[in-house]
């Protein structure tokens, strides 16, 4: 797979987009539509089955992730080692994912093993039975998880960051549930989710040789998929001024974590997605990035920053995550508010701006090593209504951006009024983060 994106991204510009087309078939079995990249370097394949359902519909917190976590949990005929027996013999890969929009279920094993791998998937998502034993240990352990994230403050910050920054939308409570939600799972609504799951609309993304065609057969035989239900867009309204900073006070802290950003609505991002994705690269996308510099380089503040843009489908995040001495914290956060101005002002220099280009050009291909990397893409480029070639556009898209533009996007996605800030440290931070914002003081314990 990655012979094939490289040479596309090296070829010329017309021929690269005519080879891309031409490597991606899209196709119609019954009533599901089917994406498919050949690829024959390997006797294996990937499906991955999109379901356009996430953790949204969930009637509380966790209910969509314990659905898929639980899903070879026992069937009414095998119990949950009988069942990772059989997908050890034949050394499939199963993993999944649930965002708030969408979850993912995905297979890897070998071609020849298609009729056996795919069919016992269907069969579990037309029988998964969420046995009692197994539901009551996984929560126990989900729970044990949860309470110990007091250990791990950048886990903590990131799960506190993001309920906070996105406090005002439907996308505020956690995918993977809480502590109180877990009491609240059962077999039966683990089973009424998955039967909602069946009939929802799905995509399959292939990636394989020809024999990969073979599990359409398998699909139509053995599984109770339909594509009955659809989600509807959701409008978000922007952000509204920020005039705190969020301190959860955590023991034995000695350094802060810390975590700036907000929301941003879909209409933000129209046209605009690879300026973003290049102003987060530029800002914290490894050592040279601007952040580093800064904070790491010239001030000795922290050893690593990290920016980022995402979307999704109706809704997006923009963001920069550290770490820095409680002494030395509120200077950190008034370095990367003074970075966030000047980039937005222009304040950067050219060899700045070139080099992040070339190293964003040049690095870009390697994002798609792994054949799961290259169908995540494709599978988020649907799910945000966008067209393929834009992954073939990127180099050439970027090799034209001018410094007004990036400092444009700075502009938009950081606007330093609007951005919600959440330190995880110690209590003894109140006073010197006060001279940046008033304090308000979060309890961990009320986010686990």
């Amino acid at each position: 797979m990655k012979y094939l994106l490289i040479g596309l991204l090296v070829a010329s510009s017309a021929f690269a987009k005519e080879s891309f087309l031409d490597s991606v078939k899209r196709m119609k079995w019954g009533d599901m539509d089917v994406v498919w990249i050949k690829d024959e370097h390997f006797p294996k394949f990937t499906a991955s089955i999109y379901f356009q359902d996430g953790a949204l519909n969930d009637s509380f917190p966790g209910v969509t992730q314990s659905t898929f976590d639980q899903l070879t949990a026992g069937t009414k005929t095998q119990n949950q080692r009988e069942i990772a027996e059989f997908f050890d013999f034949y050394g499939a890969n199963l993993r999944h994912s649930v965002t708030h929009e969408y979850s993912v279920y995905s297979v890897q094993a070998l071609t020849k093993d298609i009729k056996p791998v795919i069919g016992k998937v269907c069969e579990i998502f037309s029988d998964a039975q969420y046995p009692k034993n197994e539901l009551t240990s996984y929560i126990s352990r989900s729970k044990s998880h949860l309470k110990n994230l007091v250990t791990s403050h950048a886990a903590l910050a990131d799960r506190i960051f993001r309920r906070v920054s996105l406090d005002e939308t439907v996308y505020s409570q956690p995918v993977e549930g809480t502590i109180a939600s877990f009491d609240k799972l059962n077999s039966e609504l683990l089973k009424g989710r998955l039967e909602t799951l069946n009939k929802t609309k799905k995509v399959l993304y292939l990636a394989g040789p020809d024999d990969v065609k073979d599990i359409r057969e398998v699909i139509e035989k053995n599984c109770r998929w339909k594509n009955e239900t659809k989600s509807s867009p959701i409008t978000l309204k922007k952000p509204s001024t920020q005039s705190s900073i969020y301190l959860v006070e955590v023991p034995n802290a000695n350094q802060a974590q810390i975590r700036i950003g907000r929301y941003m609505t879909s209409q933000e991002f129209i046209k605009k997605y690879d300026q973003f994705g290049f102003m987060a690269g530029f800002m914290g996308g490894g050592f040279t990035s601007k952040l580093v510099q800064e904070l790491r380089v010239k001030r000795g503040l922290t050893y690593s920053a990290g920016a980022y843009v995402s979307l999704q489908r109706d809704y997006g995040r923009a963001g920069v995550m550290t770490f820095s001495k409680n002494e030395t914290t509120a200077d950190a956060i008034g370095i990367i508010r003074d970075v966030f101005a000047d980039v937005a002002q222009g304040k950067f220099e050219e060899k700045e701006f070139q080099h992040q280009k070339n190293h964003q050009i040049g690095g870009y291909a390697f994002g798609f090593e792994e054949t799961n990397a290259f169908l995540g893409q494709l599978m988020l480029l649907d799910h945000q209504g966008r067209d393929f070639k834009e992954l073939v556009n990127f180099p050439a898209t970027i090799s034209k951006l001018r410094p007004s533009e990036l400092a444009q996007a700075d502009f938009e996605a950081f606007p330093w009024d609007r951005l919600t800030i959440v330190v995880v440290g110690d209590k003894s931070l109140v006073k010197s983060l006060s001279r940046i914002r008033p304090v308000k003081i979060l309890n961990y314990e009320d986010y686990l």
